[in-house]
């Protein structure tokens, strides 16, 4: 979910005033030892941070107010880990920025579209499209961990699948709790009308989540920091 408006005021600094601590804690504890020293991951770690942004490129306006599009923050967070899918997120969005400019050029005068290019709404985008999915992943990984249940579909499904389908309606809710407490009346009043938007993505957003989540855990376990071969597969 991204704004298609400037927002106000408090609602930037609201925002940017939860973005800027979580940043700061997601590049303290990544861990940039264990990247540094594995080229694959890296690759791993760029093409996602490219794929993602062009994903979000397919995205559906409402109302010239906000632009909902697929999330595929919970896969990402299985795959790479709370810090570095907070920064992976971070870095798709700035990304999705700059993918939008040749498209608008292709609209308006290059020099417009470049001069359109605007992080104004970063902070907004970054709480909810990034920090609640991958936050939400985190808990749903954190209680599955714990669950007696031992059975590698736990992971695969219990968060894969509907742990991804369920981050659409909190990415809602907290859209709406947020612009109520800043006053965002027309995101408000927008976020309310097509609030059923946010239910129709919850079935594809689980299903694309869940394959992807098995395809990587099947076939590149190694690759998937969150999966635990000593616990989903113990006797």
């Amino acid at each position: 979910m991204n704004l298609l408006l400037p927002p106000g005021q408090l609602l930037f600094w609201l925002s940017l005033g939860i973005a800027i601590p979580i940043l700061v804690l997601a590049i303290r504890h990544a861990p940039w030892r264990q990247l540094l020293v594995s080229q694959p991951r890296q690759h791993a770690l760029f093409a996602t941070i490219l794929a993602l942004a062009l994903l979000w490129l397919l995205q559906v306006s409402v109302r010239d107010t906000l632009a909902i599009h697929p999330l595929l923050m919970t896969v990402t967070t299985m795959i790479f880990g709370w810090s570095l899918a907070v920064l992976i997120g971070a870095a798709a969005l700035i990304a999705l920025e700059i993918y939008q400019v040749p498209l608008h050029a292709l609209r308006l005068d290059w020099d417009v579209a470049v001069a359109q290019f605007d992080l104004s709404t970063f902070p907004v985008d970054f709480c909810l499209s990034v920090v609640v999915p991958v936050s939400w992943a985190w808990c749903v990984l954190w209680l599955v961990d714990r669950w007696k249940f031992k059975n590698p579909f736990t992971y695969f499904w219990g968060v894969g699948f509907f742990g991804a389908m369920l981050s659409c309606i909190w990415l809602g809710l907290i859209a709406m709790l947020l612009f109520a407490i800043t006053g965002s009346e027309v995101q408000l009043a927008t976020t309310q009308e097509h609030f059923i938007v946010f239910v129709l993505m919850t079935f594809p957003e689980g299903f694309v989540n869940g394959l992807v989540a098995t395809v990587m855990t099947v076939l590149y376990p190694d690759m998937v920091k969150t999966y635990r071969d000593d616990w989903y597969l113990k006797d």
